[in-house]
């Protein structure tokens, strides 16, 4: 009595609204917690959505499959066109090596030019040049055993020739290792480069591999999904017609031996041929044609079925063929580049390793309990 005295007209709306709002969720929690009764019927929204995916995906296989090729072509014209700079490099470095032999490397600056000269003759000095000349016998008396007077100058003038001639050999066995260096490095480079552009060219292609196998799968998925809903449909509408023809079969006049239901308002003489007991012989042979024809048109039907069936079945074959042509076209690019790339893929297996390991000891400790998947799928909201 005194809890009525404090409770308004406005209290008793909101407590209705209430309990109708936890009515309308008992009876929702019905509907979507029964597996039963939520899959009854067809949903046409869904089978649209599917059709519309699977449109959506086989655009964006054509559009990967074209980026693909673009890239392909694109990558082989950046090869074709670094060996073409490679082929002009040595050519240019072959006609400065051959321009510096003819501008430096002369036959007349070798060291041993004088001995085939072929103007030797036309250099060489006259039998006698004067008084002091070395060439001279001792039967001239001009110079006698034991004299050697330009031995210091000359000793002198040897030693600063082989000093010039160490020297020149250093210069150029240096500019020699230079030039090796040099050329090592530009050659370690642009293994590096190529190195890393196939690396790159073999993620591509496992990129697209993947893409190309979830496409089949699902694309495997919804026609046997979509064959199994036509079978489930055909079944259906074929449990229904036996049935309403066994009703009407049941309620029709002929079982019921009615004879006042076989007579004609057109005239006495008249009957009404579907309800009549008694059929001539032409009539039953019409029901024969009626019923042969029917025959002939459920087997066309069937075959028909048949043969969309079998072109079903030829298309995804088709379709399997052309993956497995690209899938092995794929295994002998993959077994070309494996060679080079078995020592970086054992160096990330080392590095996943150690990282499966530091999430195993450090970061995947804190493992959920049942109470915490307990919480989930208690309410429709």
């Amino acid at each position: 009595m005194l809890n009525s005295l404090f409770v308004n007209h406005q209290d008793q709306k909101e407590a209705l609204a209430i309990e109708r709002r936890r009515r309308f969720e008992e009876s929702r929690k019905q509907r979507i917690f029964n597996a039963r009764r939520r899959i009854i019927g067809v949903d046409t929204d869904a089978l649209g959505l599917q059709v519309q995916q699977k449109h959506e995906a086989e655009q964006a296989q054509a559009e990967q499959q074209r980026k693909f090729a673009e890239e392909m072509r694109r990558q082989e014209q950046v090869l074709l066109l670094k060996q073409h700079e490679q082929r002009q490099d040595r050519v240019r470095e072959e006609n400065e090596l051959n321009q510096f032999r003819a501008s430096h490397q002369k036959p007349e600056q070798s060291r041993d030019f004088d001995l085939f000269d072929p103007d030797g003759l036309k250099k060489s000095l006259p039998a006698r040049l004067g008084d002091d000349d070395p060439r001279l016998t001792i039967s001239g008396a001009q110079k006698f055993d034991g004299e050697d007077l330009e031995e210091r100058h000359r000793r002198k003038v040897q030693i600063e020739q082989q000093r010039s001639w160490l020297e020149q050999q250093i210069r150029e066995k240096r500019q020699a290792e230079l030039d090796r260096r040099a050329a090592e490095t530009f050659l370690e480079s642009s293994l590096m480069s190529r190195e890393q552009r196939l690396h790159q060219l073999a993620s591509q292609e496992r990129y697209a591999r993947g893409k190309i196998q979830q496409a089949v799968n699902e694309f495997n998925r919804r026609l046997m999904t979509e064959q199994e809903q036509q079978r489930l449909r055909r079944e259906r509408e074929e449990q229904e017609d036996n049935l309403a023809e066994i009703y009407n079969n049941l309620t029709s006049d002929v079982l019921t031996e009615n004879p006042d239901a076989a007579k004609s308002s057109f005239g006495p003489n008249r009957v009404i041929t579907a309800q009549y007991k008694g059929m001539s012989p032409e009539e039953i042979e019409q029901v024969r044609r009626t019923q042969d024809r029917q025959l002939e048109e459920l087997k066309r039907r069937r075959e028909q079925e048949a043969n969309t069936r079998k072109a079903w079945d030829q298309l995804a074959n088709e379709f399997d063929r052309t993956v497995t042509l690209k899938e092995r076209e794929l295994n002998r690019r993959r077994h070309a580049l494996a060679e080079q790339i078995r020592h970086e893929n054992r160096e990330l297996s080392m590095e996943q390793q150690r990282r499966v390991e530091y999430l195993d000891r450090v970061v995947y400790q804190n493992r959920p309990t049942e109470a915490y998947f307990d919480q989930f799928n208690t309410c429709t909201r």
